[in-house]
């Protein structure tokens, strides 16, 4: 009869209630005075990501330190190479001039000794037809002006919106030049000069970076380009031709500037006497 009254009474087995007890007890002492495994877990996970943090913020500061200090370090370099440039062409000019003027005394020495008789009037005629040829004797007469320029800044204006590519696009190449230059030599040209500087058979038109060299001289722009000749017929071989065509679509695409105007009066100066590398005198051996 007690059992019964036993296993109404105690309904849970006594191992499962000692477990239970245990269990509450061991909960009571991790309370406010324990410690919370869950809780230390956490916290060395958000330190763990505070050093993280922490260290990708070196890390960050240093490279941006870093590419500062070259940027420093290429602008400076850039503008004392851009002020050596400036130098040295200011010096060139002065030497240029120099030449110029002692040129002109030689050229009025020979005039005046070749003069005397008409064998000399005769060799003079053949050293003006030869240096007019070779481009080294100052020109004049009738011609056509053609302007080349970078396409405007963005903030020009509406006028400088394109219609594809970019400014960057828009600037003038050497190859446009060059086209430029050939085209009007094919149109009948006689002599032609880009700001200032004659063009021979021996010019080069190169680029260095961004800068157009002619003759080796940086030139900017905008690019002027000066051609002797019969301007109606220059003007229209020139823009009905390729290069007009090839310019005047830069032109609608890029924003390049592109204009040509006819000039009554031309004057183009000579260029330098050129160096001779493998021509020799009639009759003369070849030293090498």
């Amino acid at each position: 009869m007690s059992l019964l009254v036993d296993m109404m009474a105690n309904t849970l087995d006594e191992a499962y209630a000692e477990r239970a007890a245990a269990r509450t007890a061991g909960s009571r002492a991790d309370g406010p005075s324990g410690k919370d495994p869950t809780r230390s877990g956490g916290l060395g996970r958000r330190a763990v990501a505070g050093l993280v943090v922490l260290a990708l913020g070196v890390v960050t500061g240093t490279a941006v330190a870093q590419v500062r200090a070259r940027q420093e370090a290429t602008t400076g370099l850039r503008a004392d190479l851009a002020g050596e440039v400036r130098d040295r062409t200011e010096e060139t000019d002065q030497l240029a001039a120099r030449a110029e003027t002692l040129r002109a005394d030689l050229d009025a020495a020979q005039a005046q000794l070749l003069g005397a008789d008409a064998a000399g009037r005769a060799a003079a005629e053949q050293l003006r037809l030869l240096g007019l040829a070779s481009g080294t004797l100052p020109v004049q007469g009738p011609g056509v002006q053609v302007v080349l320029d970078d396409a405007p800044p963005p903030e020009a204006g509406p006028e400088a919106t394109l219609r594809g590519g970019t400014p960057l696009d828009g600037r003038v190449q050497d190859r446009d030049l060059q086209d430029l230059v050939n085209g009007l030599w094919a149109a009948g040209a006689e002599a032609v000069d880009v700001n200032g500087q004659r063009l021979t058979a021996l010019t080069a038109i190169r680029s260095a970076g961004d800068a157009v060299l002619v003759d080796f001289r940086p030139l900017t722009p905008p690019y002027v380009v000066r051609a002797v000749g019969d301007p109606a017929a220059l003007e229209l071989e020139l823009l009905d031709g390729p290069t007009g065509r090839r310019l005047t679509t830069y032109e609608s695409l890029y924003g390049l500037r592109f204009s040509l105007e006819r000039v009554d009066e031309l004057s183009l100066p000579g260029a330098g006497t050129p160096q001779l590398r493998a021509a020799t005198t009639a009759g003369q051996e070849d030293p090498q």
